[in-house]
């Protein structure tokens, strides 16, 4: 059975996010070293990024998992092979499937087409794992996310 894509920020409810960022706040101080243990995420990059694949290799590698790293310069996505077809195949070998793409049509296809899990890691409309993240250090940082001003509109 599916679990829960991460598409946008907006796939989250507010208990999903306070959640997933307490588990976060916990790994951080005390680890949870086997909880991805024998999991895999295939990583499919269409746009280049150092942090974003460093970061999810080594959280994988921390928490007992494995990621594979599939560039799209090797077969671009939607071109050689249909994106059903990229998705259903490497979703028969793995966990998870993150991707960072240029087009959120892209993103919508892979978690259409796909029977486990999709991350959103960037598209041309939504960053939700890097909007979790900065969720995190403010609530690090300040001690809550409610009635803050993050910034000054004019």
């Amino acid at each position: 059975m599916k679990g829960k894509d991460l598409l946008s920020i907006s796939d989250l409810s507010k208990e999903d996010i306070d959640l997933l960022i307490s588990e976060a706040i916990d790994m951080k101080t005390e680890g949870w070293l086997s909880s991805l243990n024998r999991k895999t995420l295939a990583l499919i990059f269409e746009k280049p990024s150092l942090r974003t694949r460093v970061s999810f290799e080594t959280g994988l590698n921390q928490l007992g998992g494995h990621a594979i790293f599939y560039s799209i310069k090797d077969s671009p996505l939607g071109k050689k092979e249909n994106v059903a077809d990229t998705v259903r195949c490497a979703a028969r070998y793995v966990d998870i499937i993150g991707a960072r793409v240029f087009k959120r049509s892209d993103i919508a296809e892979l978690a259409k087409y796909s029977d486990i899990p999709i991350i959103n890691m960037l598209d041309d409309f939504a960053h939700p794992c890097q909007i979790l993240c900065d969720y995190q250090a403010i609530l690090e940082k300040k001690g809550r996310l409610e009635n803050l001003k993050i910034s000054e509109g004019e």
